[in-house]
């Protein structure tokens, strides 16, 4: 069974947790900054202009990087994803969908908070130009990974953040999911 590891930028999101992903020689798509901690990742994901225009200088890993963005793409030379999936979304959601594109068929989610209760991210706030999540972005995550959650089949993603809010998947944590088969 081909399993992919996402990683977002959810203040839970630890170092020993991304070290761990990494040694696991599973595939792992980082999300926005998140490849800061897991920099040997295969995949980059960043959907936001924002984002690629303040960072595509910077980013020093080796990933492939995506966007669903077709002028994003086409600007910075990225590899386009056209998402399966209509309507609103964020850049974890897009992740996952990409993991599943890539071929993944179980998906082990960390630093998918879904919660500012803790900080807005792993690595503190934005630097200016970029937004950072209120009360109304995570709102709108759940909503956007709910319908996420009814399009895959269950069991297929399991959220192994050490501090979530999102309850569209299973939790556990990431040791039992890599052993267990969770």
């Amino acid at each position: 069974m081909q399993t992919f590891i996402c990683v977002a930028s959810g203040p839970s999101l630890t170092q020993e947790d991304c070290i761990t992903a990494a040694a696991s020689g599973f595939p792992i798509i980082a999300v926005n900054s998140s490849w800061q901690r897991v920099p040997d990742c295969q995949h980059l994901y960043a959907n936001d202009r924002q984002w690629w225009d303040k960072h595509h200088a910077d980013v020093s890993c080796t990933a492939k990087k995506w966007t669903s963005v077709q002028g994003v793409a086409s600007h910075y030379g990225l590899s386009f994803f056209p998402s399966p999936l209509k309507g609103g979304f964020n850049s974890g959601q897009r992740a996952i969908l990409l993991a599943k594109h890539l071929g993944a068929e179980r998906i082990l989610l960390l630093g998918y908070d879904c919660s500012i209760e803790h900080g807005t991210h792993w690595h503190g706030n934005h630097d200016v130009g970029l937004k950072n999540p209120n009360k109304n972005n995570i709102i709108r995550w759940k909503e956007q990974f709910a319908r996420l959650a009814k399009s895959l089949p269950a069991e297929t993603v399991i959220n192994c953040s050490r501090h979530t809010e999102l309850v569209a998947f299973p939790c556990g944590t990431l040791e039992e999911a890599m052993q267990n088969g969770l």
